[in-house]
């Protein structure tokens, strides 16, 4: 009975609105890592953002400058993309 309650819990954290996963959300909970310089607390982080993000600064990494960096560059700016550091680093450190 166990796990089915911990994927009832998992659920009604993904639909709650929240936590509903969009750019304002991410970058929302971006700055709030931004201001703190760190990890966001648990009430406020939403799923995929981050995972959104890493796949963004992979993308830039990979491919430093034309068309893909690009396009990877206005993803992470459409989500406000913030990744941990010290301290954190935002789109513009990584060449945006």
């Amino acid at each position: 009975m166990a796990p089915i309650a911990r994927i009832v819990a998992a659920l009604l954290l993904a639909v709650s609105p929240a936590a509903a996963f969009s750019p304002d959300t991410c970058t929302d909970m971006f700055a709030t890592m931004k201001k703190l310089g760190g990890p966001v607390p648990p009430s406020e982080g939403v799923m995929g953002c981050t995972e959104v993000c890493a796949k963004v600064h992979e993308l830039k990494e990979y491919w430093g400058s034309g068309e893909m960096a690009t396009f990877a560059c206005a993803q992470g700016q459409k989500y406000g993309c913030v990744w941990p550091g010290t301290p954190p680093t935002t789109t513009k450190d990584i060449g945006c």
